[in-house]
């Protein structure tokens, strides 16, 4: 990501497919410490392939030339890489349980399925959200559990934490 100066403007453009995604940008926006973040008021739109200067001139014929601002777009790339957490765990325990055990981890979590059949979900925490997936293992010395968080910081290493803790409660209680 290029690195920004005092004076450099952004527009962001958030698309999101449900309102809580909406609202969670927005609390982000709202509630951001440094700098400034306004809302656009008035119109906004994206003009692509049109005279930009006609296009500008019939506006400042409807309204005055004060009240219209013309910004030069250019897409930003970001060299943000998501961060992936994995947690390992033994437990003495039946694969029918212990899945049954994660099922109940992830309730609590109010994981969102996005596959059934891979054991793969999404989370959303007051940290940020994550892609979890899981996988359990019979094994000569009990169930092998692996989990792996991938999302962008904080989240995947709440959730690491969150996860390694109820895992290890688990195991630890499967052995008493």
């Amino acid at each position: 990501m290029p690195e920004n100066t005092q004076t450099d403007r952004y527009l962001y453009v958030v698309d999101y497919r449900e309102d809580a995604e909406r609202k969670r940008a927005e609390y982000l926006f709202n509630n951001w410490e440094e700098g400034t973040i306004d809302r656009p008021s008035g119109l906004v739109r994206i003009a692509e392939g049109v005279d930009q200067e006609a296009l500008y001139e019939g506006l400042v014929a409807k309204v005055p030339p004060d009240q219209v601002e013309m910004l030069a777009l250019e897409s930003v790339e970001t060299d943000l890489d998501p961060e992936r957490v994995d947690v390992d765990e033994r437990i003495a325990a039946s694969a029918d349980a212990v899945e049954t055990f994660l099922e109940y981890v992830l309730s609590k979590r109010k994981a969102v399925v996005q596959s059934a059949t891979h054991n793969e979900y999404e989370i959303y925490t007051k940290k940020g959200r994550a892609q979890v997936s899981y996988t359990v293992a019979e094994r000569a010395e009990g169930v092998g559990v692996h989990v792996t968080i991938e999302g962008y910081a904080p989240a995947p290493r709440f959730l690491g934490e969150f996860f390694q803790t109820e895992l290890a409660e688990y195991a630890a209680s499967q052995t008493s």
